[in-house]
């Protein structure tokens, strides 16, 4: 319930190495060949561990998500949404991004004048409103008003994984409504009703934008009503608190490595000349803040703990060794990232890591055992659009402001509780405008 488990487990793969019985019938991994194996094998597949040690429950109200289905209708679902999310819906949904990332800048420069702001609430904010306007084709207005309801609902949600975890793990899913904190039963209740909301709008407009439903509803491949609520929502959850901690995570490592802000700092200012420039090609390009992105993921992982799979039929050979049947097996995203097998100063940020150097003192790291989006087929389907929004959005932020922390010697990272996502304390940052917004 304090979200210490992957911390713990990190701990446990120290010191007994990239192999760990972590229960009777549940092994955790650290490599790059167990995400293959685990996560890559689609015949037999190893499925999802559902059972209160992943992403729990199967189902709500006997419908199952895009992240719970069976292969087949996974697979089915994945066909209606793909078009959604290829890289030519992306480049026609390029305003949405810019739009909402123009108005956090300028929301920021008037807010940053009456002292630090929390960041991490900030990226909830512009995160939950580019998911949303590009789930409905409607922005939820949240850098305008922090205090919609939408968002609240959804952020208290974030610790409730938990009681649903314990629940289906120890059968009490009966007494769930009666043990779970009104709270979050009522935030559940909240989201489902507002994105039922939406989508009923978003299906009766008349002139849409190219929206992922403008995809969806076109696509050859019918979904139900239920199906599009079920997607909806988790375009919305995933959607946004991908990104956001991502957001949050790099701002914070950045902070705590000066040298290595003021190297992207003059990346994105030597490139970037006027507001014009800041292309999602563009900025997508921009070498040294993909690196920065993809350690501030290692590091700081959006899914910090393991997506657990069953081994199939009578056992697998996973890493060199027999494993039963019925086994849960995954990989530690938050262990694998700081691991000194996988990486040299693992505990370190070092971009350069990512800029595969030919000399480089980290030539021989395992980029491959970091998946932050997941690995295989049931990988995250909207991994380019979060990489688009997190470039985007921080490379306006480097552009237009300088950051100091407002107190350094708070240590927001390491206590953190880990649940499915981060805990995401508050991150208080002191930001100085450097530039017009139409410069």
């Amino acid at each position: 319930m304090k979200g210490r488990i992957s911390w713990k487990i990190r701990e446990l793969h120290d010191k007994y190495g990239p192999v760990v019985r972590i229960a009777p019938d549940e092994i955790s991994y650290t490599t790059s060949g167990a995400w293959k194996k685990i996560y890559g094998q689609r015949n037999p597949e190893f499925v999802k561990a559902l059972d209160g040690r992943g992403i729990a429950p199967a189902s709500i109200g006997g419908q199952r998500s895009l992240m719970t289905e069976h292969q087949d209708r996974h697979l089915r679902l994945r066909r209606a949404i793909d078009p959604a999310f290829s890289q030519r819906a992306l480049r026609e949904q390029e305003s949405y991004f810019q739009d909402h990332s123009d108005n956090l800048v300028e929301k920021l420069k008037q807010r940053c004048k009456d002292g630090p702001l929390d960041m991490t609430t900030w990226y909830n904010l512009v995160a939950f409103d580019i998911v949303s306007d590009l789930a409905f084709g409607e922005p939820s207005g949240c850098v305008n008003n922090p205090d919609q309801p939408w968002i609240q609902a959804i952020l208290a949600r974030a610790k409730a994984i938990v009681w649903f975890q314990l629940a289906v793990q120890y059968g009490f899913m009966g007494l769930l409504n009666w043990m779970t904190p009104k709270y979050v039963t009522e935030s559940r209740k909240k989201h489902i009703a507002m994105t039922e909301a939406k989508l009923k709008a978003r299906v009766e407009a008349k002139n849409p934008g190219k929206d992922f439903m403008s995809y969806i509803l076109e696509n050859d491949e019918k979904l139900n009503h239920l199906e599009l609520v079920m997607l909806s929502s988790n375009f919305i959850v995933a959607g946004s608190g991908t990104s956001a901690g991502g957001m949050s995570g790099l701002t914070y490592l950045l902070l705590r490595n000066p040298d290595k802000l003021n190297k992207l700092k003059r990346e994105i200012r030597s490139l970037f000349k006027s507001r014009a420039d800041m292309t999602l090609q563009a900025v997508t390009s921009c070498k040294y803040l993909r690196a920065c992105l993809n350690e501030g993921m290692r590091l700081y992982p959006p899914t910090p703990g393991s997506l657990p799979r069953f081994v199939p039929g009578k056992g697998e050979m996973i890493e060199g060794k027999w494993v039963p049947g019925g086994y849960a097996v995954g990989v530690n995203q938050l262990a694998a990232g700081h691991s000194e097998r996988n990486f040299k100063k693992a505990r370190e940020f070092h971009p350069e890591r990512w800029l595969d150097e030919p000399d480089s003192e980290f030539k021989d790291d395992d980029h491959s055992a970091v998946q932050p989006f997941s690995y295989g087929q049931r990988a995250c389907i909207g991994r380019s659009m979060a990489y688009a929004e997190m470039s985007l959005t921080m490379a306006k932020l480097v552009r237009y402001f300088d950051w100091e922390l407002h107190d350094p010697e708070n240590d927001w990272w390491n206590q953190q509780g880990t649940y499915l996502v981060w805990e995401k304390l508050p991150l208080q940052v002191k930001l100085t405008p450097m530039f017009d917004l139409l410069e």
